[in-house]
């Protein structure tokens, strides 16, 4: 399932390091069913990992500094790429992104290209960042809905996903249902009928508070709904029937919230979701790379989840360049200072990536110097 590049055998780790870096975004990020207000910066911690040959890797992690420590006295004085396990792929999981970013520039390929060949030019994106924004600002309501769909669009997204559930927690239950409603109505009108919308539920429906709302925006032309209730086997075979039912092509994505794959696996092959969501920094570029096989064997597509960390964005971007049946990549609102995305262009809806050795991110060395270098923790080879 994996392999390993050619390596000097002379290629040795010799530093690490661990900080957390931050995000910036541009407006203000409202609530979703279950969450408050989300804010405007976001963190993310990040893995530099530092050879005697002068290359150096980084990617962010969900590790805490403890987990990272325990994991460098097997990578310290190793050879990067004998860190490979031909069935798992990196199982260093709190660097393994920065693993996977050094060893494609120890063998000057992208990290696409580390796992197989190319299956598509560009990744298709999506705008993950439609929260309640009406509540952020009462003032102006679905005012606001309609203003942010718009700026998405100008931006050049060719499909955007909205929360929904305001009757779960912030509204009362009828009101927050309407006001739902309401906001998917306006968002089309906004984007027009040629740009996908997706709705994400964050699990604030009930299987029958689900089918009630698809069932009165069945015009609206949903392309999928995400997270509405708590996954169980009864409750998607009776979404599923009603989607059938009412001859609606709604997709069902599910998955953001799980720490690994297996609890899905039932919901795969029982064919009762269509799209597999795992957040890629939660499980990792290799576990996902495992996942998106087991998916593809069952004609389930694949859309990674990545919500709070852009770095998420161009490591998926990577693994939609490999896997056949990889529909979406998440686009949030935060961007982080500490890095920029020299082998990226976005234009109309997708990423583009360049034959950039690694992810084809570059470090804002002046910054991280200036800002980070001071707090970050660091091991070195003995």
């Amino acid at each position: 399932m994996f392999s390993r590049p050619d390596c000097s055998d002379d290629v040795r780790i010799t530093r690490i390091t661990y900080v957390e870096v931050t995000g910036q975004s541009p407006k203000m990020i409202g609530k979703n069913a279950v969450k408050d207000d989300h804010g405007t910066t976001n963190r993310e911690r990040l893995v530099r990992v530092f050879t005697n040959s002068g290359h150096e890797g980084f990617g962010v992690t969900r590790a805490t500094a403890a987990e990272v420590e325990q994991e460098c006295t097997k990578a310290l004085v190793a050879n990067p790429v004998s860190l490979i396990d031909l069935q798992q792929g990196i199982t260093l999981r709190g660097i393994e992104h920065a693993l996977w970013d050094l060893i494609g520039k120890v063998a000057e390929k992208p990290v696409y290209a580390l796992l197989g060949a190319s299956c598509r030019e560009t990744i298709d994106a999506y705008d993950g960042g439609l929260y309640f924004c009406d509540l952020v600002y009462p003032e102006l309501g679905l005012a606001r809905v309609e203003q942010e769909a718009a700026e998405s669009v100008a931006q050049g997204h060719m499909a955007i996903k909205m929360k929904i559930g305001r009757g779960h927690k912030w509204m009362p239950p009828e009101e927050g249902f309407q006001r739902d409603v309401e906001a998917i109505k306006i968002v089309r009108q906004t984007i027009g009928p040629d740009i996908r919308l997706m709705v994400d539920g964050n699990n604030g429906f009930d299987e029958a508070g689900a089918e009630r709302l698809l069932e009165v925006v069945a015009d609206q032309d949903i392309y999928w709904a995400e997270e509405m209730f708590p996954e169980t086997i009864e409750d998607y075979t009776k979404f599923r029937a009603f989607l059938k039912r009412h001859g609606l092509k709604t997709l069902i994505a599910d998955g953001e919230t799980l720490a690994e794959p297996s609890p899905l696996y039932p919901f795969i092959e029982q064919h009762l979701i269509d799209v597999v969501q795992l957040d890629t920094t939660q499980i990792g570029l290799s576990a996902w790379w495992r996942l998106a096989a087991f998916s593809q064997t069952h004609n389930c597509l694949c859309a990674p989840h990545t919500w709070g960390s852009r770095f998420a964005v161009y490591a998926t971007a990577h693994l939609g360049k490999v896997i056949p049946s990889f529909l979406y990549d998440e686009v949030p609102a935060y961007d982080p200072d500490a890095y920029r995305p020299t082998g990226f262009t976005f234009k109309d809806g997708t990423y583009t990536l360049s034959d950039m050795p690694g992810w084809g991110l570059e470090l804002d060395e002046q910054v991280y110097q200036s800002k980070y270098a001071p707090v970050e923790r660091q091991w070195q080879a003995v």
